[in-house]
């Protein structure tokens, strides 16, 4: 199977190959590729929260912690009427705390190493959470971080299939076939993946637009940030060509 520094690799690979494409062939403001770029990244983690060794692990839970806090934040904000600064801060802390110190040891005694947390379903489970909780009201944009965990996430399985062929040896190793699966050894953990995708599933259909699904591009970031005037290059017809 591959190691930390391969995994993360081939979905950053991946994740900015993917974030190229929806700029191309969709629009997508690069602002909201990188971050796509970004989540593809850590996904390319996820399917190892089973395995409690691991310095990678560690770093990943870290960083994971850091953009869940953040979310709460912000979801804190649209509270009416707003918290007070004390309970965000609060909320945050412990929010970090869960993830870093908490998801990796629940997830480890919950699972076994290459059961369903390496698995097909367990990814649709990490894509659905994506779109129902990332922080926005953009429906495609929900869509392009969605997809952009499933990539990061099936870009771990892939490769642990990858690396279980010796083709210099022609044979394959007992780990082959363990990653790209719909069901593990344990029935229990099987059906409790799916009925965890099913719902959802179910959460995705209340929250889904009516009508037919139209592809249009993300609406642009407002970003504070702007050149000086002196750095500014006129483009004719542009708002610096004034």
């Amino acid at each position: 199977m591959g190691n930390y520094r391969q995994h993360i690799s081939f979905a950053a690979a991946l994740g900015c190959l993917y974030a190229w494409a929806t700029y191309v062939f969709a629009g997508v403001h690069w602002l909201y590729g990188s971050v796509a770029a970004l989540l593809a990244t850590l996904s390319g983690l996820l399917p190892d929260l089973d395995s409690q060794t691991g310095f990678g692990m560690k770093g990943f839970t870290g960083i994971l912690g850091v953009l869940v806090a953040l979310i709460v934040w912000q979801k804190m904000g649209n509270f009416n009427p707003e918290p007070a600064f004390e309970f965000h801060l609060w909320a945050v802390i412990a929010a970090f705390v869960m993830v870093r110190h908490g998801l990796r040891r629940v997830v480890g005694r919950l699972t076994v190493h290459r059961g369903m947390c390496h698995s097909m379903p367990t990814c649709a489970v990490w894509g659905a959470i994506a779109y129902l909780y990332y922080p926005t009201d953009q429906h495609m944009l929900r869509i392009v971080m969605a997809v952009a965990v499933m990539t990061g996430y099936f870009s771990h399985l892939l490769l642990d299939e990858i690396c279980s062929v010796d083709l210099k040896g022609a044979r394959v190793n007992k780990a082959f076939g363990t990653a790209l699966k719909f069901w593990a050894p344990s029935p229990w953990s099987t059906i409790a993946t799916y009925l965890l995708l099913s719902y959802l599933t179910w959460r995705i259909i209340q929250v889904w637009p009516d009508g037919p699904l139209i592809l249009t591009p993300p609406t642009p970031p407002k970003i504070p940030i702007t050149l000086p005037e002196n750095l500014r290059i006129a483009i004719p017809g542009s708002e610096f060509d004034r």
